[in-house]
């Protein structure tokens, strides 16, 4: 028998979500952040199962990038909303069951691991809630039709059934955690790790790409607005800061890429336009929701890009506006504050102020040299946010909350 010292054995994770890059039509930013995360964790050693619940058809049995595709649930687009929750759960807990398991790494979105047993080594990852994505947006239960009421009510029970049943907790930024906490109270053992990008693919999309069909021609200042058209991402803030700057610059172009918001809800772009006077409403183009190298190619070509947000848990298109290196313009006092420094790498503006924002951008297409300095420094610095670096900085943390795999 060998003598020789036998190494930690290799980890093997379970994990689901409900978006993810190149499997489901609708990617928001943990789509991206899993796509690019997930590979990354297997080329360090740890195996991947991975659980998909979406309304897409997707190749169950896949190899993704080294992430094996072992089960999906597809939800016909009628489907309850609560009776999604629920199937989802349950698959993941038939899912965990059949196999042997080190980690279930899950964001609280859709309440995915709400089924699990105490016993699962769960690990939720501290994303957004919706009871936390509501606050942000002012979104009162009052406000929703009774049917939706029911819905919500039921997602807020079980992804805070999912947190307080959690082994462990990981935090996509500092702000995130203390927000949870101040909602939560107690909670399991944490930390915070922050998210990924594929900094090398972003960059090389932002030169390659083609530009979205009703990119704006000519020379004029685009002023860029990445997020969906909801309040809680600071749009109306964002059409009230473009209404002052146009005073100033009559020949900037608002760009919006971004999917609608709920319409029963949030602004449409009618009356988002409405803010504006009449005769500068043609200076503006929605793109609506853009996917892939589409998208870092219009960052790279934009004058300047806006992320207004009244809240943010992480703010992922802040960081790739920087590995791309656009001048940008974020919000004090949410998930920005963990990678950006006003004045340094960006501006950063109070949330809710429409006329801060106006003055950061016409700061920004005033002194065009100190803005591309200030993006310069900015796109130096996003390298610890590449895959591999994250991807170890999640197993040395889960591995000090639950203890080594032995």
């Amino acid at each position: 028998m060998s003598d020789v010292p036998r190494g930690p054995r290799r980890q093997r994770w379970l994990v689901a979500a409900t978006e993810y890059a190149g499997l489901t039509s609708y990617t928001g930013g943990i789509g991206r952040h899993y796509a690019a995360l997930l590979p990354a964790l297997v080329r360090s050693g740890v195996e991947i199962d991975l659980v998909v619940c979406s309304d897409d058809e997707l190749p169950v049995g896949a190899d993704i990038d080294g992430v094996r595709l072992i089960d999906a649930v597809r939800h016909g687009s009628r489907s309850p909303r609560v009776l999604r929750m629920l199937l989802g759960a349950r698959t993941v807990r038939r899912v965990f069951r059949r196999g042997s398991y080190d980690r279930i790494f899950l964001p609280e979105w859709s309440a995915l691991g709400s089924a699990l047993p105490r016993s699962a080594p769960l690990v939720t990852n501290l994303a957004t809630s919706i009871r936390l994505s509501n606050l942000v947006s002012g979104l009162r239960l009052g406000d929703l039709p009774v049917a939706g009421r029911i819905a919500v009510i039921v997602q807020d029970a079980l992804e805070t059934r999912q947190i307080r049943r959690s082994a462990a907790l990981v935090a996509i930024s500092t702000a995130m955690l203390a927000r949870t906490k101040d909602l939560l109270g107690a909670l399991p053992p944490a930390a915070v790790v922050r998210n990924c990008i594929d900094v090398d693919a972003v960059r090389v999309a932002a030169s390659t790409a083609g530009l979205p069909a009703q990119w704006p021609t000519g020379a004029e200042p685009v002023v860029l607005f990445l997020g969906r058209l909801e309040r809680r991402k600071g749009v109306v803030e964002a059409f009230q800061a473009f209404a002052l700057l146009v005073r100033q610059k009559p020949d900037a172009r608002l760009v919006l890429a971004g999917s609608s918001g709920d319409r029963r809800f949030e602004p449409d772009l009618t009356a988002l336009l409405s803010i504006l006077p009449e005769s500068v409403r043609d200076r503006v183009v929605w793109l609506g929701h853009v996917a892939g190298a589409e998208l870092y190619r219009a960052v790279g070509a934009a004058t300047v890009v806006m992320c207004p947000s009244r809240w943010e848990g992480f703010g992922k298109v802040a960081l790739e506006a920087k590995a791309i290196g656009t001048p940008l313009v974020v919000t004090t006092g949410s998930g920005y504050d963990d990678f950006c420094t006003d004045g340094v790498d960006c501006l950063m503006v109070p949330p809710g102020d429409h006329g801060a924002l106006a003055r950061a951008l016409r700061r920004v297409l005033d002194a065009p040299s100190d803005a591309l300095t200030r993006a310069a420094t900015a796109r130096a610095s996003v390298d610890r946010y590449a895959p591999e670096p994250v991807a170890a900085a999640l197993v040395a943390a889960v591995d000090g909350l639950l203890g080594p795999v032995g």
